[in-house]
């Protein structure tokens, strides 16, 4: 599930509050490479079974032994040394005897005995929370956060040191590790006996979805999720950093001259289309509880249908049928847009656009055109589509200029398709358009996300309209600037 997916699903969790920004962030994780003591099962060789043996019986005189066994004194002598480390047997050096221990006893019986081995093995510590565990997967390193777009959160747990490492929660950690991977080959047989050294401490990160709120007095509040799973522990740390003044939230960057400028495309928009939207807000909700309904009974249907019932496949596919015609009507009515809607219709508009993409954005930052999206470009025009950016909100250049040159090598690459790029230097506009699909005109600033902690939350809102008249009226508005080369 994509964060747009998940921020989509959980917009409306918290009561009174309203979403305003979600983004991913990489929470620090203590890979500590330590040297773990295992008390380990081992077979007993046929020389140590023929001394414990011996001893049981009563013949505990190392020379008897061996001349019982017709074996040279060298051998038996090592033997006994191994059975000694473990506490197997005890030895009376001054009368060269041999006695055997209650641990001795059960090794003879089961025919096996138990050695102590060192093993260097991985164990992490969260730098959140202090929680010890293993696991197998994947973490990121340091140099992938940019690649992944991924903000590094301060750790909240200083650099652990071996005598902050538990006995305890070591063990504990290894019991988890082992009910979880059950079929797994590992080296952590047996138990833990100590864990004698810490060799070396380095720092790496598990992704997380941060999703921030804000209530009618303008307080924050946040979801945090590990995949789908929601971390309350995580929300907490955050909350008390936070009240720390601890950079630990990515804000968009809100400029004065943004709010003090009014929209002037958003009165190309029929004022009938505009209260469809609003109208339409209100009618979302009972779609999406329709849907919800409707694959519930998909559900019952499927898993209690006869196979052989005409009735049964005819009930389930008219439900199907249903569902597709109710989700159609959420996609494509007029309708308002909150912040999450934004960037899965940018997404969708560079993959499916057959002719043209327009999109205005007063600015371009990497947190907004990122590699993701750069492909999606040149993916556009290598099968034919005209992509035109305009963007520049003064004639200062307040954009990131490695993207720019990004663009601009694209821009003159041969393709099917072209890319235009315009420095319209005084937008204040945020729209996208593609073909004669579908128009957004909104307060989000599609190719730019720049986190300012001192500048506030964003709620972006928008307009979706796949009305004809507004496209082409959006058309003939854009024509007007002969650069950006729009045609109707």
């Amino acid at each position: 599930m994509t964060i747009e997916e998940l921020a989509k699903r959980h917009a409306k969790d918290i009561p009174n509050s309203r979403l305003v920004k979600y983004y991913e962030a990489a929470i620090p994780q203590y890979c500590m490479e330590v040297i773990l003591t295992m008390e380990k099962e081992k077979p007993l060789s046929v020389l140590q079974e023929f001394v414990l043996k011996f001893v049981n019986e009563g013949i505990d005189e190392v020379g008897v032994i061996c001349r019982f066994l017709g074996i040279n004194m060298t051998a038996v002598h090592k033997a006994i040394a191994d059975l000694q480390t473990p506490e197997l047997i005890r030895v009376d050096i001054l009368n060269s005897k041999i006695k055997l221990t209650d641990k001795g006893k059960e090794a003879l019986k089961n025919v096996k005995t138990i050695i102590p081995e060192d093993v260097e093995y991985k164990i992490f510590m969260d730098g959140f929370t202090g929680y010890i565990y293993l696991d197998n997967l994947k973490k990121y390193q340091r140099k992938e956060l940019r690649n992944f777009e991924l903000m590094p959160v301060t750790p909240n747990v200083e650099t652990p040191k071996l005598q902050d490492v538990s006995y305890e929660d070591v063990k504990n950690a290894i019991i988890r590790f082992r009910k979880d991977n059950v079929f797994a080959k590992d080296r952590l047989e047996g138990n833990l006996l100590s864990i004698p050294s810490l060799e070396k401490v380095y720092t790496e990160y598990n992704k997380v979805s941060v999703l921030i709120y804000v209530n009618k007095s303008e307080d924050i509040e946040l979801r945090v999720f590990e995949k789908q799973t929601r971390r309350k522990d995580y929300e907490n740390i955050l909350y008390q950093m936070y009240s720390k003044n601890t950079r630990v939230f990515e804000f968009d960057k809100k400029n004065d001259s943004d709010d003090t400028v009014e929209l002037p495309l958003l009165s190309i928009i029929p004022t009938e289309v505009k209260d469809d939207a609003k109208a339409f807000t209100i009618r979302s909700v009972e779609i999406d509880k329709e849907i919800t309904q409707l694959q519930t009974q998909l559900t019952v249907y499927m898993d209690d249908a006869d196979s052989n019932d005409n009735e049964d496949g005819q009930q389930i596919a008219e439900l199907k049928k249903r569902i597709i015609i109710m989700e159609e009507e959420r996609k494509s009515a007029n309708r308002l847009l909150s912040t999450y809607d934004h960037r899965p219709l940018l997404i969708r508009a560079l993959t499916e656009a057959q002719n043209s993409v327009v999109i205005i954005s007063p600015w371009i930052k990497n947190s907004g055109l990122n590699n993701e999206i750069l492909r999606l470009v040149e993916k556009a025009i290598q099968r034919g589509v005209k992509v035109i950016i305009g963007y520049g909100i003064s004639e200062q250049e307040d954009s990131d200029k490695w993207i720019i040159s990004k663009l601009n090598e694209l821009s003159i690459k041969r393709n099917i398709g072209i890319l235009k790029l315009i420095a319209l230097n005084n937008t204040h506009e945020k729209v996208l358009l593609m073909d004669n699909k579908f128009l957004v005109v909104t307060s989000f600033n599609w190719l730019s996300f720049k986190g300012d902690p001192n500048k506030g939350f964003r709620q972006e809102t928008g307009i979706y309209t796949e009305s004809q008249e507004s496209i082409q009226a959006m058309k003939a508005d854009l024509s007007r600037d002969d650069r950006l080369g729009v045609t109707s």
